[in-house]
């Protein structure tokens, strides 16, 4: 009898070492379906992953080809590639909620601005991530089919990130009003700091309503400046010959962009 208890004991052991092990053997390929099954459900647009890698031990890891690509409505193929994305884990605090990163550098992102009729790919994405954060918040409710971030009866695990860079970032823009041009400018560094420390830890759908919502208003700053002068000439040109035409010039523009 005790030789019985002792090898069903063994067996489970076994088992779950084995659970352990397939589980940490195969974090990153979990942490890659994660990000593109929220981060597709929160954009509404695709979201892949190139691969994913994580240091367990020193806290290092990184992100590589991370791509957003445009919802509905809109012709660029992609709204983000984000190059590759770094982090640095406070690794004490894994087994905590909230977990802290203490730092997350997105280098080389390349934005493509669009502009449709009714507003921008990048707005349109931020409107986006901040309804499914709002509906993902306790007392939300969820969107049909969507997945469910935590457990019955456990809190969804949270994050604190204490600083995240945006560097070396290209904006490309594109409208009908360009007749086919490219027009792409720099995108000035973006450096966030403390994202959910205020409220004790933020959601996945929260983290990327910030980080997206701050990529689009520098996107959308810059884009817009940049566009300007590209189709200033051109639409003063257009208008020259009516009365008050710098004014109108401005006004079509305004319109043009959407501003």
């Amino acid at each position: 009898m005790m030789k019985k208890v002792a090898l069903a004991l063994a067996v489970i052991i076994l088992l779950v070492a084995g659970g352990v092990y397939y589980l940490f053997s195969n974090l990153d390929s979990l942490i890659k379906v994660a990000i593109e099954t929220y981060g597709t459900e929160a954009t509404q647009a695709r979201v892949s992953v190139g691969k994913v890698s994580i240091g367990l031990k020193d806290g290092s890891g990184a992100i590589s080809y991370m791509k957003v690509a445009n919802p509905k409505g809109f012709n660029t193929p992609e709204a983000l590639s984000l190059g590759e994305i770094s982090l640095k884990l406070d690794v004490a605090t894994l087994q905590q909620n909230p977990i802290v990163i203490k730092e997350v550098v997105i280098n080389r992102p390349q934005i493509t601005y669009e502009f449709a009729q009714g507003g921008s790919n990048l707005e349109t994405i931020q409107k986006n991530t901040q309804a499914y954060a709002q509906k993902m918040a306790p007392g939300g409710s969820k969107p049909d089919g969507a997945a469910t971030p935590a457990k019955d009866g456990k809190a969804e695990t949270k994050v604190i990130i204490e600083n995240l860079y945006v560097r070396s970032g290209q904006i490309g823009m594109s409208h009908a009003a360009l007749q086919g041009r490219a027009v792409n400018t720099p995108l000035p560094t973006i450096h966030l700091t403390d994202i959910g420390k205020s409220k004790g830890g933020a959601t996945p759908a929260e983290v990327a309503e910030r980080v997206l919502g701050s990529i689009s208003q520098q996107a959308a700053r810059v884009g817009s400046a940049e566009l300007q002068k590209q189709l200033g000439d051109q639409l003063k040109g257009a208008v020259g010959g009516v009365t008050g035409g710098a004014g109108s010039a401005s006004d079509k523009l305004k319109g043009l962009i959407g501003k």
